[in-house]
């Protein structure tokens, strides 16, 4: 980001920058769909990936948003993975994910 001595500035640039960085994650996660601890850790990893791919480009509203719907989609979908799973004994998923 580009930051002038009184105000932070975030350009256009900086932000596709950003987008750009945050839909190019893949993340390869294996999760025990009975454990949730398992599925906890597997969330927790994605959502770290996501921090340090990202962690030169917070702070702007857009990109912080932009974050947080990108940790949910992704929540949302392990946890749907995983309930679907319940039924399979010793089931153990993977998921690939690419946003």
């Amino acid at each position: 980001m580009r930051e002038d001595a009184e105000t932070l500035f975030v350009t256009s640039e900086d932000i596709a920058t950003a987008l750009n960085l945050l839909e190019s994650i893949e993340v390869e996660l294996g999760f025990d769909s009975d454990d949730p601890e398992s599925i906890d850790q597997a969330i927790l990893a994605f959502e770290e990936a996501i921090n340090t791919r990202l962690s030169g480009h917070r702070g702007d509203a857009r990109v912080e948003s932009a974050i947080l719907r990108v940790k949910l989609d992704f929540r949302c979908a392990i946890l749907d993975q995983a309930s679907s799973n319940e039924d399979d004994e010793g089931a153990i998923s993977s998921i690939h994910t690419v946003h």
